[in-house]
């Protein structure tokens, strides 16, 4: 039997890259997934690959989940087991530059919206007396790596929302965790295109990282499913740093 039938599974930010390697690996291990981004084209994409990888097509729910009222957002959706956040927006000047604007959509998107969706999951959840809710942060929300401001502000936040939902949710069954990936390059993500623009940049940045690779959804997604798994079933509050090593603080 596989590890996740029977379970249904709502990826939040899974239309291409991390998002999509986790709702494809859930999707191998039997679950009932469901793709959720803002654009249906490619999220109908996403759920065309993985049908081919897995033999089964998710779902999907095209919809703004960083900036919409939660409760509306999951209406027609069956009882979460699993709920993975997988979204965020990095689009914003450097440092003091950032606008008013672009502050508040940069909080919006990287803690705002994760809160309002999770919590809302959380209830149902914590009634059932199971589930596991996992955040795809990053390592900017650990250390200044020269990200803008608001993206290192807002990420740092999902860190204590993950943190103290966990201590919340914990009588009642809910585990909460949280992922911290470094650099994991994909097909038409930030690090593509960077490194298509400045091919040379790769050197300079994997010298950063001990083990000298970028590292890939794959390796991401099959963190995520054993943190959602039954074997990891006294582990919650939990913070996963993938980054091959380039985080250095304590």
């Amino acid at each position: 039997m596989k590890e996740f039938e029977n379970c249904n599974v709502l990826v939040a930010g899974a239309s291409r890259g991390i998002g999509k390697g986790i709702a494809t690996a859930f999707a191998e291990a039997g679950a009932s997934v469901w793709l959720g981004a803002r654009k249906e084209a490619t999220l109908e994409r996403a759920a065309d690959e993985i049908e081919k990888i897995s033999g089964t097509r998710p779902d999907i729910v095209a919809r703004d989940f960083s900036n919409s009222d939660a409760s509306d957002l999951i209406d027609g959706l069956p009882a979460l087991d699993v709920l993975v956040v997988n979204y965020g927006d990095t689009d914003t000047a450097p440092g003091f530059d950032t606008s008013d604007e672009a502050w508040g959509r940069l909080l919006t998107a990287n803690l705002t919206g994760p809160a309002r969706l999770s919590r809302h999951v959380a209830r149902g959840m914590a009634e059932r007396g199971h589930g596991s809710i996992l955040f795809i942060g990053s390592i900017c929300g650990r250390e200044a790596l020269g990200a803008p401001i608001g993206y290192n502000v807002g990420k740092a936040g999902l860190r204590a929302l993950s943190k103290t939902m966990a201590h919340e949710l914990g009588p009642t069954g809910v585990r909460v965790n949280l992922i911290q990936p470094g650099n994991v390059l994909f097909d038409g993500g930030r690090w593509d295109d960077k490194l298509k623009a400045h091919p040379a940049l790769a050197d300079s940045v994997l010298k950063a990282v001990p083990l000298r690779r970028f590292g890939t959804p794959d390796d991401i997604a099959q963190a995520a499913l054993f943190l959602s798994s039954f074997r990891a079933s006294f582990i919650t509050g939990a913070e996963l740093v993938i980054d091959g090593g380039q985080t250095v603080g304590f």
